[in-house]
């Protein structure tokens, strides 16, 4: 069964979303006041694109305040015993399966905003690139992370065990 966000994730991804449109939008309103007023340069096709820029500044506030919503309703993470199954998206849904047996490093990480709310993210990496767990409660993300390093303990116990067996009880192969 899939696991589903806390609350708290929502109102990280909202506050992310503020800072990014906060930071859009004066780049846009610049960017477009210096095209309107011919100080980048000239002619038609500069007010044109400074008209567009301010154009795009409440499309853009609009995006902000539905695209939080929509990630957190679709984002769902799901551990098994063999693979993390990861779905997230805003247009495109993205699902990750990363096997267990794959994963080579665990890290818990947290950045200033994930803090402000008590978050944090799993990072796996595997023989086939990266992946992340994200707007986890700590305490939730300290669990997954021992619960797979055990994992994986068990998988490499298990495999030096198998190789113990068929080298007649040597682990490293020598007789």
């Amino acid at each position: 069964m899939y696991e589903k966000l806390n609350r708290k994730a929502l109102y990280c991804m909202y506050v992310t979303a503020a800072i990014e449109f906060v930071i859009t939008a004066i780049l846009f309103a610049v960017v477009g006041y210096l095209l309107l007023h011919g100080m980048l340069w000239g002619g038609k096709s500069a007010d044109i694109v400074g008209t567009i820029l301010y154009i795009l500044i409440p499309v853009d506030l609009i995006f902000d305040l539905v695209a939080p919503r929509i990630r957190y309703q679709r984002y769902r993470y799901r551990i098994t015993p063999e693979e993390i199954d990861i779905r997230e998206g805003l247009l495109v849904i993205r699902r990750e399966l990363v096997p267990i047996e794959r994963l080579h490093k665990i890290e818990v990480t947290a950045g200033p905003l994930d803090r402000m709310f008590g978050l944090a993210k799993v990072g796996v990496t595997t023989a086939g690139g990266d992946v992340t767990i994200r707007f986890l409660e700590n305490e939730k993300a300290d669990l997954i992370a021992e619960s797979l390093k055990r994992k994986i303990n068990e998988i490499v116990l298990e495999e030096k065990t198998q190789i113990a067996d068929k080298s007649g009880g040597n682990a490293d192969g020598a007789e």
